[in-house]
């Protein structure tokens, strides 16, 4: 055997403990570690969540604002949009009118076919009248000639 082999060999059987003891420190220090770090890592994220998290929001939309192009605005949907309203108030107040005046319509009609029925009424007496009045001018005319040339008969 060689000098390195001796001196190994019986160092080998002193391995096997001390890998067990190894592994169970290990375990014991990681675990150790665990126990230290998970608070940490809390109070991390709530700082993250509460403080940095806001900061990054509003960065990224002043980006969006600053990358959005002019072109792009929306005010010209308000044109179409603010027609429509006005289309529709506009017809909503038309509707109404109407229908208020209807009534009124209504009522000045009838007036107005009384006032027109009444003007004729008047004039067929009027007409009437003036007729009445030549038929009896003809009517005592005739008789006058009538009477002329039964006195001539006679």
């Amino acid at each position: 055997m060689s000098p390195i082999t001796d001196k190994v060999t019986p160092m080998m059987g002193k391995v096997p403990p001390m890998v067990g003891n190894a592994r169970d420190v290990t375990a014991t220090r990681i675990t150790d570690a665990r126990v230290w770090m998970a608070p940490r890592l809390e109070q991390a994220a709530c700082t993250v969540e509460d403080q940095i998290a806001p900061r990054v929001s509003s960065f990224l939309h002043e980006a969006a604002r600053r990358v959005e192009p002019e072109s792009f605005a929306r005010p010209r949907r308000r044109w179409p949009m603010l027609m429509l309203f006005a289309g529709l108030a506009i017809g909503v107040a038309g509707a109404l009118m109407y229908r208020n005046k209807s009534g009124r319509w209504a009522e000045s009609t009838r007036e107005t076919t009384a006032e027109t029925t009444r003007w004729a009424d008047e004039k067929v007496e009027q007409a009437g009248a003036r007729a009445g009045g030549k038929a009896q001018q003809a009517a005592t005319k005739a008789g006058g000639k009538a009477d002329e040339i039964a006195g001539k008969i006679q």
